[in-house]
């Protein structure tokens, strides 16, 4: 074709993508690096992903310095002409061919009217079930890079024939899932991602199920990297099957049993890289519109909200997996984890860092590592006694001091803090990745100011519950013969008069309300918050917020578990409702007894700007 013989020039950045990945990975490996892991991962991903990608941008390093006649020429009324000509003529194109030219043309589209790579893409679509699944891989990623950099410039012809031609690859797919085994699963998972626009939830599920099956048949698959993999991108495409998750887990447990007769064999990095990506999976999600580096780098880490310039995006996760960590033989997992842990020397800050970061990954599923926190103390100890005596000693504190954090984010997270706490671990939750958890610290510190909620995550997740809670009052006005002097107020701002405390703004999910029948004209209250399971798991930012309640004012404080309720079926969330009312009721009679202080309520206003 006379287009892909102009374009048709070496293209080396790939290359020197892969060349500067590969030092970067030797680099890391003769330094001792703790984030070696990262760099691995992202030199196996790098040199699949790239590899399958078409068209070439001639014009990327054009300038209009640049005197070149090639140059030149690419910029001319000529070159317009034989682009034109190219797709006018893109009926007669082989099935290569067209694909070639739809990934060249997605350079140059915008220069034309959007419908006409709207028609190439319709001739491609044509014969959409003549592709491999490399090809398929191909031409999704080029629609998605659109899509994703473009989307404004589209016009409603250009940006329907992509979504039909993204609706038919996934329909293609799903109707033989077999075809993703054709191709390298990395090539597979990226297949996905660039489809993930029409795809529902349990067809995500559906095809990643595919790649996985596809890694297990293969035995010799079941690497320590493979487990990575598979838990990375579960957690980047939101996908949620707890079988895998666990048999992930058990093939952890597998290589941790083999390394006891191999002492010399150090698997703490890997380890730190596998619970850094569960615990991602278990707080929020960073997207999955980020370019593979900085997604891999995110997600290769455990999550925490940076308080510098580069504070990463997180966004809220409302999936509750915790209950996967609960089980015994888990528990017994991390037992291992430690133990192997702290069989390993720390020499240098990389394998302190590691230290620092599983600490606080295991604190995400609820685990308090106490043997790891004591090693990590004396290593710490040690390697700051060290520093003391060279001429780089600001820089290296620094570095030690940095790691102190997850730490103190780990002691919050299992145990409970209170006004009275270090400033250092009261800072440490600003680093919180869920808002929930920042939040119930942040109202069990006393630090609510009004009943405006101005971070926009806090206010998503309210939202979501609030959501929940409708259901709630929904069943309440089912029972309301039995119970129909009481009144349940939703997202409640509550201050009180509490003598030395002065007048607190207290935060309630749901605020019961009922008339006294001892004090004429005033009402009983009961405060409930409406807590997840993984509350109960990691239960230190609850627990604080419910010693503060009952430390500081008079008002019954009680809870809902919201997972145990949604997980019952109809008829079993009527009797929990039904129970649960009837405490209520028992409590706001026992309030009666007691002089009541001046109450004033306001809703709760949500802010997403």
């Amino acid at each position: 074709m006379c287009l892909e013989a102009v374009l048709r020039i070496q293209n080396k950045s790939d290359d020197l993508t892969i060349q500067s990945l590969q030092n970067n990975l030797r680099c890391s490996l003769a330094s001792s690096d703790g984030n070696w892991p990262s760099h691995y991962m992202k030199l196996e991903h790098i040199t699949r992903w790239n590899k399958f990608d078409i068209g070439i941008d001639r014009l990327q390093n054009i300038s209009d310095d640049n005197n070149d006649h090639d140059c030149s020429w690419m910029k001319s009324e000529k070159f317009d002409l034989l682009l034109l000509t190219t797709a006018a003529c893109a009926d007669s194109l082989s099935v290569k061919s067209l694909l070639n030219l739809t990934g060249h043309f997605q350079f140059f589209w915008d220069r034309y009217e959007p419908k006409v790579y709207a028609s190439i893409l319709r001739h491609i679509h044509n014969q959409i079930n003549e592709l491999s699944c490399d090809q398929l891989a191909q031409l999704a990623h080029i629609l998605s890079n659109i899509i994703h950099n473009r989307m404004s410039k589209l016009g409603d012809e250009l940006l329907t024939e992509i979504k039909l031609i993204q609706l038919a690859i996934s329909t293609h797919l799903l109707s033989g899932t077999g075809m993703l085994s054709s191709v390298d699963p990395t090539v597979a998972v990226r297949l996905v991602y660039d489809i993930h626009w029409v795809l529902t939830k349990s067809q995500k599920i559906t095809l990643f199920n595919a790649i996985y099956h596809d890694l297990i048949l293969n035995r010799s698959h079941w690497n320590l990297y493979t487990v990575t993999f598979i838990l990375l991108h579960m957690c980047k495409l939101g996908v949620y099957k707890p079988s895998i998750i666990k048999s992930c887990l058990k093939n952890i447990s597998r290589k941790l049993r083999i390394s006891k007769y191999h002492p010399g064999v150090n698997q703490s990095h890997w380890v730190n890289s596998m619970l850094a990506v569960l615990a991602n999976y278990t707080v929020a999600s960073a997207g999955i519109n980020q370019s593979i580096e900085e997604a891999l780098q995110s997600f290769i880490e455990p999550p925490y909200i940076n308080l510098s310039e580069n504070q990463r995006k997180l966004h809220p996760n409302f999936s509750d997996v915790h209950k996967i960590f609960t089980s015994d033989w888990v528990v017994k997992l991390f037992d291992d984890i430690s133990q192997h842990v702290t069989s390993q020397q720390i020499v240098d800050f990389n394998s302190l860092k590691c230290l620092a970061q599983i600490i606080y990954s295991l604190s995400l599923f609820g685990y308090k590592a106490d043997s790891i926190i004591e090693q990590y103390n004396e290593a710490e100890k040690r390697l700051r006694d060290n520093v003391l005596t060279i001429s780089t000693m600001s820089t290296e504190l620094a570095d030690l001091t940095e790691l102190s954090r997850f730490i103190n984010m780990a002691k919050s997270l299992v145990s409970p803090l209170s006004r009275n706490s270090s400033e250092n671990e009261k800072l440490s939750v600003l680093s919180f990745p869920r808002s929930d958890w920042r939040f119930y610290y942040h109202c069990g510190f006393g630090l609510l100011e009004s009943n405006v909620i101005s971070d926009p995550l806090i206010s998503a997740n309210l939202l979501h519950k609030s959501r929940c809670l409708d259901q709630l009052y929904r069943l309440l006005f089912e029972n309301k013969r039995e119970f129909n002097i009481i009144r349940m107020h939703r997202l409640q701002c509550i201050q009180c008069s509490n003598g030395d405390n002065g007048n607190i703004p207290y935060f309630a999910d749901i605020l019961f309300q009922k008339i006294s029948t001892r004090h004429t004209g005033k009402y009983n209250y009961v405060i409930c918050i409406v807590h997840e399971q993984r509350d109960l798991v990691v239960k230190g930012p609850l627990l604080s917020l419910l010693n503060f309640y009952r430390e500081t004012q008079r008002l019954p404080v009680v809870t809902f578990n919201l997972s145990v309720w949604q997980m019952s079926s109809k008829q079993g969330k009527k009797l929990i409702v039904q129970k649960f009312l009837q405490e209520i009721s028992k409590r706001l009679d026992e309030v009666d007894h007691f002089p009541l202080p001046e109450i004033h309520t306001t809703d709760i206003i949500l802010q997403f700007d």
